[in-house]
């Protein structure tokens, strides 16, 4: 009887660890509850940054011509200054706001929580703002606004992970963390397309409005859901006092000391092997439609470049998961080497192909968009594993530095690959500024992968 009753037990046990959503009770133990918010919050910044604010520096531009230095700023400048200036944005607050939380006197799961919530609430309505605005003034203030609360919340809720999983079950965290970011991102984007898809700034305006709060109520509803699940029963609260909470922090600061000059220096390298990363993903999504449109010669490059969106968001959700659970038992450095090689010969496979239709590249994209998902979860859990227990959302906060150099170098793209074109023209060679664009992102896959594998090898 009671070796069986042990068997039921540990059926039960293990079903309920194998479930990540897990059940409501279970609170910071369950990944749902501690991943859910980002579900919300990368919809609302795939939505705006992707999809709305395109139509906004589209009209503004007609309507309201901008001049910068003497330079006139058409719809693309427009939307990358727009762009750079919120990630700007995001790189001083993240780090700065996670700081802030760290330091707070109390509990850990509590010290977050008024940063969160006013950062979402801030979002919340800088995104209804945003619906309001007809200006490139305006619009770079909401913007700013937006960046300023969104990541007031991003800072603090960067260490959810580190605050409520064990070391050994972060890659799983990360992995789920991470799916639920791609789903918000998909589900918000599609769903937004569909709305703007009948909008006409004259005659159906509320379609902007729908778009608007159907991000506003998503991001509420998975932020609410997300303190509520996270709350500390009261008889627990009054269990844990203060003093046992400075011990533990204390204890914590003693073994940070240990290790800390040896993981500065390595989470230092994981930045810079980010910033390659960040800068062949950005260049990547960048020039994708351009490329649709201009080497492979499709008629509809927007709709083309929706099946290279489509094909490599797929990827990546297919493999986010599994590849953070399996870095826990297999390592983490191997799947960040794999992934680099991953990156490097999809971009390598669609520059040499000499491609004619779409079919030919998708392929590559997809392999591009697997070297992403292992990135997204296997490189945020090292994030975790290097990162002082003690300033954990602050050292993690720097992650948004490390993304902003990795965009401007990515995005800065753009402005070459034209004069490079003509170039070519004149030695005989055809789209050479593509060649040079595509050559540049897969070493910098290739770099970034042998990058993390040396950070992480011995872990």
């Amino acid at each position: 009887m009671t070796s069986t009753r042990l068997a039921i037990e540990t059926a039960a046990s293990f079903g309920r660890n194998a479930n990540p959503v897990a059940r409501f009770r279970r609170g910071s133990q369950s990944l749902f509850n501690i991943s859910i918010y980002t579900f919300g919050m990368s919809g609302v910044w795939v939505g705006f940054g992707s999809i709305l604010l395109q139509y906004k520096v589209t009209e503004i531009a007609v309507n309201d011509p901008v001049s910068m230095f003497g330079w006139s700023l058409d719809k693309t400048s427009l939307a990358a200054f727009i762009s750079l200036s919120g990630l700007g944005i995001a790189a001083m607050v993240q780090p700065m706001v996670g700081l802030m939380s760290d330091r707070k006197v109390g509990m850990v799961s509590l010290r977050r929580y008024p940063f969160i919530i006013f950062g979402m609430v801030g979002l919340a309505v800088s995104t209804l703002i945003f619906g309001f605005v007809n200006s490139f003034l305006a619009l770079l203030l909401v913007t700013i606004a937006m960046q300023i609360t969104g990541n007031t919340a991003q800072g603090p809720a960067n260490a959810l992970i580190i605050d409520h999983v064990d070391l050994e079950e972060r890659g799983r965290a990360s992995g789920y963390l991470n799916l639920m970011r791609l789903l918000g991102s998909g589900f918000v984007a599609m769903l937004v397309v569909f709305l703007m898809s009948n909008y006409h700034v004259g005659d159906a305006p509320q379609w902007m409005w729908y778009s608007v709060i159907l991000m506003v109520a998503v991001l509420l509803a998975t932020t609410v859901y997300t303190l509520l699940a996270l709350r500390v029963p009261r008889a627990k609260q009054s269990d844990e006092s203060m003093p046992k909470t400075e011990v533990e922090d204390v204890a914590s600061e003693v073994e940070d000391v240990e290790d800390e000059e040896w993981n500065r220096m390595r989470y230092y390298m994981f930045l810079l092997a980010m910033a390659f990363l960040i800068a062949a993903m950005s260049a990547t999504q960048t020039n994708a439609v351009f490329f649709v449109q201009d080497v492979i010669g499709l008629e509809n490059p927007a709709e083309g470049g929706n099946y290279i969106l489509a094909a490599l968001v797929g990827a990546a959700a297919v493999v986010v998961y599994p590849a953070g659970k399996l870095s826990d038992h297999i390592g983490r450095g191997v799947l960040l080497l794999i992934s680099g090689i991953l990156g490097a010969g999809g971009v390598l496979s669609v520059l040499l192909l000499d491609a004619h239709s779409l079919i030919e590249v998708i392929p590559g994209v997809m392999a591009i968009g697997f070297a992403i998902g292992i990135y997204l979860s296997v490189g945020w859990a090292v994030a975790n594993d290097l990162v002082r227990r003690s300033r954990a959302a602050r050292d993690l906060g720097l992650t948004s530095i490390s993304g902003l150099v990795g965009a401007i170098v990515g995005r800065s793209t753009g402005f070459f690959i034209g004069g490079l074109n003509d170039q070519g023209l004149d030695w005989g060679i055809e789209y050479l500024g593509y060649g040079m664009v595509l050559g540049s992102t897969s070493f910098a896959f290739l770099i970034s992968g042998i990058a993390f594998w040396l950070v992480v090898r011995n872990d």
